[in-house]
């Protein structure tokens, strides 16, 4: 399985969900994926500023209406920091604005680890991009 770039200490994960217990779940598989990753649980967007240490925010798992997610401060840091939003719940394929991720109820381990190799390969690429 692919890991979290090494050059990257500062990589952080955000998880705003309702569920407690799908939250953990979500951090369980983010570590095994990237050990040295900073995963901040939440339950609320307030809770999350809250808690937000420096760092690029790689991805940001949240459970709520994307129009209203899409206005936040956090939605622009999530952006300006070339993080991706991933958008948790049932009904996750409405107006998923673009450039969003889903993941749909119930989830199993390798959907997780899809989308964080997904995000891995894109962020290889964007480097390669870049050049010297």
């Amino acid at each position: 399985m692919q890991t979290c770039d090494d050059n990257d200490p500062q990589a952080l994960f955000v998880v705003i969900l309702r569920e407690f217990l799908v939250a953990r779940d979500i951090e369980m598989i983010i570590r095994s994926f990237c050990s040295e990753a900073r995963v901040i649980l939440a339950r609320t967007l307030d809770d999350a500023m809250a808690a937000l240490p420096s760092g690029r925010i790689r991805a940001a798992f949240i459970q709520m209406d994307p129009k209203i997610f899409s206005e936040t401060e956090f939605s622009q840091r999530v952006a300006s920091d070339g993080g991706r939003t991933v958008l948790v719940g049932l009904d996750v394929d409405e107006a998923v604005p673009t450039g969003w991720a889903t993941l749909r109820f119930p989830f199993a381990e390798h959907d997780v680890s899809a989308l964080l190799a997904r995000e891995a390969m894109a962020g290889q690429n964007q480097n390669l991009d870049a050049g010297p």
